[in-house]
């Protein structure tokens, strides 16, 4: 009987409680560490140029500005980032974007046109706007953002479009993106949460691993 009783774990002991606690190990494996830090980097990466976009999903503008006939100054005093609408000609001189957009979630082909007589380009899904074709007279609506190969979303495109075409994008050149809409863009909150969620569930069991019990 004394020996079954002395085997048996006293529930208060404090020396034996201790000693259990300092056997737990606070360890994390580095594979978690290095898929976390992935995990935070890729979603900067993709993300981080995206931001605009999901201000302007949540920007509540009830109507687009017409920029028809707007100069070069008219159009530098409207911001990035506000819904547009032009009737416009386009131009024979195009670049089509195969894959990915950087800075964007647009997934190709995307086709980035002239516009005869006007300071700045349409950007354009190739497959759902067919109408789009050179020297078509349309009506276009969406974001207008920057087109220079110096700064904004589109410089990696800007500077790939001057080199590719052998033309000079005038330093205060615009670009409409055709289709994005303000709520509308139902993609970039799917993807911002879903990202923002699995950072945080990494980092989380990171810490809760690592603190003291």
């Amino acid at each position: 009987m004394s020996d079954a009783a002395d085997s048996q774990a006293d529930p208060h002991d404090d020396d034996l409680a201790e000693f259990v606690r300092g056997q737990r190990s606070h360890r994390v494996h580095p594979a978690r560490v290095v898929l976390a830090v992935f995990a935070l980097a890729a979603s900067a990466w993709v993300l981080a140029p995206t931001l605009d976009e999901l201000a302007y999903h949540a920007s509540g503008q009830a109507a687009p500005i017409d920029v028809t006939n707007a100069t070069g100054d008219v159009l530098a005093a409207i911001k990035d980032g506000t819904w547009v609408k032009a009737s416009v000609i386009l131009g024979n001189k195009g670049l089509d974007v195969p894959a990915w957009r950087p800075g964007s979630l647009r997934m190709g082909p995307i086709t980035i046109r002239e516009v005869v007589g006007a300071p700045f380009v349409v950007e354009f899904d190739a497959e759902r706007d067919a109408r789009l074709v050179p020297f078509a007279d349309a009506d276009v609506d969406g974001r207008l953002v920057t087109f220079s190969a110096e700064r904004g979303e589109l410089r990696d495109i800007a500077g790939w479009y001057a080199r590719e075409l052998r033309v000079a994008v005038p330093a205060d050149a615009r670009a409409i993106v055709v289709g994005e809409r303000p709520g509308q863009l139902d993609r970039y909150v799917v993807a911002w949460v879903t990202a923002a969620s699995v950072v945080v569930f990494s980092w989380a069991g990171i810490l809760r691993r690592l603190r003291p019990r």
